[in-house]
C-alpha cells in the first residue's frame, strides 16, 4: 500500500486462529484438536477450566477421550472471575513441572486468558508480570486449545490476556496469544444463567462497536464487527429470554467480535477498567455501561464509519449516531443491565478519580477523539444519570456535521 507520499505504508494485519471447529458436543472430539493442532500424539496436557465445569463433571468426556489418545490431562481450576498473576504463575508453574505438550482452556475469559499466559510461560522465562506490555516470545509456546463457555469475551480468538497485579488490571498483547484451535460447543452455554448471558452479549457488543471506531481498523474488522452486531441486536434479548438457539447464535457472534477485536478496543473499555476498580461489577456490565456514552463521545468518526456503525446498530433504521446510541441504552436497560453510574451504584463523588484512571492508566492512541482527563470527567458527568444530550455534548464542535 503506497501513501501519498510515495512511501510504502506498513500492511495491516488481521489475526485469527488456525482452525475452528463448531457444533453441538465438539468438546469431545478435543483429543482430535489437538493432534490436529500439531501437538505429540502422547503426553501431558495442562488442562486450565472454569470451577463450575470440574464441580459438575462436565468435562468427563474430554477427558476420557484424551486419556483414550494417550494424553495426560492435569487439570487446574483455580481461578477467579479477577484473574491474578498469582494464579497465572501458580498454574504456569505445575505446566513446567508436568513438562506440558499442550495447553486448553475451557471456561470464560479469564481462564482462557490464564491459559494463554500459562502456555507462553511453559516455555519461556520469568512470571506474568514479566510479560505485560506488547510481547513476542523468543522461544515458541507448546500448541494452544481454547474453548469458551460464555457469549461474549472473544478471548477464544484475541490476542490479549488481562490479568490483575496489585488490584490494577494489566494487558499483555502477543500474536502467539491466538490459538491453534478454537472449539465452540454450544452445548457449553445452553445453560448459562440470563444474567450472565446479558453481562458477556453486551461485551461482545462493545467489542465490536469499539473495533469498528478504532483508527487500526481494517475491512476484515468491520465485516466481522457489522455481523456480531446483528446477531446481537437481534438475538440477545431472545438469548437472554431463554431461547437456546439464539444463545448459539451469541457464542458465534463473541466469536467474530473477538476476531474484530484485533483491530484493538477504545475508550469504552478504559472507563469500565477504571469503573471497575470503584465499584466491582462483571467485566461486561461495565463495557455495556460506557458503550453508548463511548459512541457520543467519539462522534465525528470518519463519516463512512459512524453511518455503517449508525446503521449496523439500528438494524438498517438508521444512519444518525444518537439514535444509535439510544438503541444501544434501550437494549442495555431490556437485559437487566445498568445503563447509568447511578443504576449501577457507582459511588457518587468518584467522577474526577474515574476520569484521571481512565486517560493515565489506560490510554487509547487508537480512539479516534483524543481522550483527555477534563472531558472524561464530563462524559462521566453525563454517564451519572444518562443524559445522552450531555454526553453528545461533551465533544461537539460547530465546524463538524451535526
Amino acid at each position: 500500500m503506497m501513501t501519498s507520499g510515495g512511501t510504502t505504508a506498513a500492511p495491516a494485519i488481521f489475526l485469527s486462529p488456525a482452525c475452528t471447529w463448531i457444533g453441538p458436543g465438539a468438546l469431545t472430539s478435543l483429543a482430535n484438536g489437538l493432534i490436529s493442532a500439531g501437538t505429540a500424539v502422547a503426553g501431558p496436557v495442562l488442562v486450565a477450566a472454569d470451577i463450575a465445569l470440574v464441580k459438575n463433571n462436565l468435562l468427563d468426556g474430554a477427558l476420557d477421550a484424551l486419556q483414550g489418545a494417550g494424553y495426560e490431562p492435569t487439570v487446574l481450576s483455580d481461578f477467579g472471575p479477577e484473574l491474578t498473576a498469582v494464579q497465572v504463575d501458580a498454574a504456569a508453574t505445575t505446566a513446567r513441572e508436568i513438562g506440558a505438550v499442550a495447553v486448553v482452556g475451557i471456561g470464560g475469559g479469564s481462564v482462557l486468558d490464564a491459559a494463554k499466559m500459562i502456555a507462553l510461560l511453559v516455555t519461556n522465562q520469568g512470571n506474568s508480570s514479566d510479560w505485560f506490555g506488547v510481547v513476542e516470545p523468543s522461544v515458541t509456546r507448546p500448541p494452544l486449545v481454547l474453548v469458551p463457555t460464555t457469549i461474549g469475551t472473544g478471548a477464544e480468538v484475541t490476542r490479549i490476556s488481562m490479568i490483575t497485579e496489585g488490584g490494577e488490571k494489566r494487558i499483555a498483547s502477543s500474536q502467539s496469544f491466538v490459538p491453534q484451535l478454537v472449539v465452540l460447543d454450544q452445548e457449553l452455554v445452553a445453560s448459562l444463567p440470563p444474567h450472565v448471558k446479558a453481562s458477556t452479549g453486551l461485551d461482545a457488543l462493545a467489542h465490536a462497536v469499539e473495533s469498528i471506531l478504532s483508527k487500526n481498523s481494517t475491512v476484515m474488522t468491520e465485516h466481522n464487527a457489522v455481523e456480531t452486531i446483528r446477531i446481537t441486536m437481534t438475538d440477545l434479548v431472545n438469548a437472554y429470554d431463554g431461547d437456546p438457539d439464539a444463545t448459539g447464535r451469541m457464542l458465534f457472534a463473541a466469536y467474530l467480535a473477538g476476531l474484530a477485536l484485533n483491530s484493538g478496543v477504545v475508550l469504552g473499555h478504559s472507563l469500565g477498567y477504571a469503573i471497575n476498580h470503584e465499584k466491582p461489577m462483571p467485566h461486561g456490565t461495565t463495557t455495556g455501561l460506557a458503550l453508548a456514552y463511548t459512541i457520543a463521545y467519539n462522534q465525528y468518526v470518519d463519516e463512512r464509519k459512524a453511518k455503517l456503525l449508525a446503521r449496523a446498530l439500528t438494524l438498517g433504521g438508521s444512519e444518525d449516531l444518537r439514535v444509535a446510541a439510544e438503541h444501544v441504552l434501550a437494549l442495555v436497560r431490556r437485559v437487566g443491565q445498568p445503563a447509568t453510574l447511578d443504576e449501577a451504584g457507582v459511588p457518587a463523588g468518584v467522577d474526577g478519580e474515574v476520569a484521571r484512571r481512565t486517560v493515565e492508566l489506560y490510554p487509547r492512541p487508537a480512539n479516534p477523539e483524543s481522550m483527555d482527563t477534563e472531558r472524561v470527567h464530563a462524559l462521566l458527568s453525563a454517564m451519572r444519570d444518562g443524559d445522552l444530550d450531555k454526553a453528545f455534548a461533551v465533544t461537539a464542535r460547530k465546524d463538524a456535521r451535526p
